[in-house]
């Protein structure tokens, strides 16, 4: 088994154990469920998977660290044997619009979707380990604490959104070196301080900054008051 996708179909409970012994999974999509719980710990040894979409079910507790030990989102590897469904595969990101259609495994980007839960915690150091990860996306969770620093280490990242969130705390300047991302949103939280000034970041729209009044220095933003001190991580 490579692909299960069982996104909408109703389902309740925990996340099932028996998952962990499908070793070949590649990508897995229990999103738009009413799963409840918490992410269990052995999703870390899974070798291929490297898409993930636990979004909009009732999840909760921390994001454990096993999960930044998917090797498939650590190491870079020769993708395998293409795989062409006899049903597309359609994953649903929005309830106002269609599902996008997915034939094959190497068309679907390497994600972690754990959206709209009731995750808390904070945001592991060792999430910059996730080299290979495009997507990232935690909104609309309890999440808590800074924004790891390592996340610039996330070099593949295109899509960040962490969103209405409580993050505290500033948005690491070393974020200007994420080159790919074309995506970004940090909006409702707690951010205080200035804004990176690359021409990457200012051209993020305002959304992506409004529901943070501490945050200043964009074009979307006040200027920064040069006396302003907003303390990091330590």
């Amino acid at each position: 088994l490579r692909v299960l996708a069982l996104g909408n179909c109703g389902l309740h409970g925990e996340i099932p154990n028996w998952l962990e012994n499908c070793a070949t999974l590649e990508v897995l999509d229990l999103s738009w469920n009413y799963i409840n719980g918490r992410i269990p710990t052995w999703i870390g040894k899974m070798e291929n998977l490297f898409y993930i979409d636990f979004s909009n079910n009732t999840l909760s507790g921390e994001i454990p660290n096993t999960m930044m030990q998917l090797k498939s989102l650590i190491f870079s590897h020769p993708n395998s044997p293409s795989f062409v469904s006899s049903i597309p595969l359609f994953v649903k990101r929005s309830n106002k619009t269609s599902g996008l259609q997915y034939n094959q495994v190497s068309s679907f980007p390497p994600s972690i979707y754990l959206s709209n839960n009731r995750i808390n915690g904070t945001i592991s150091p060792d999430i910059g380990k996730l080299k290979q990860l495009h997507v990232l996306d935690l909104s609309r969770n309890n999440i808590t604490g800074y924004i790891a620093e390592s996340v610039s280490e996330m070099q593949s990242l295109e899509v960040l959104d962490l969103s209405y969130n409580d993050l505290y705390g500033s948005i690491p300047s070393s974020l200007s070196e994420l080159t790919f991302l074309s995506r970004f949103s940090v909006a409702y939280n707690h951010l205080k301080g200035s804004i990176p000034t690359s021409a990457q970041f200012q051209s993020f729209p305002n959304s992506s900054f409004e529901g943070n009044p501490g945050l200043c220095g964009s074009t979307q933003a006040p200027f920064c008051n040069p006396g302003l001190f907003v303390p990091g991580p330590s």
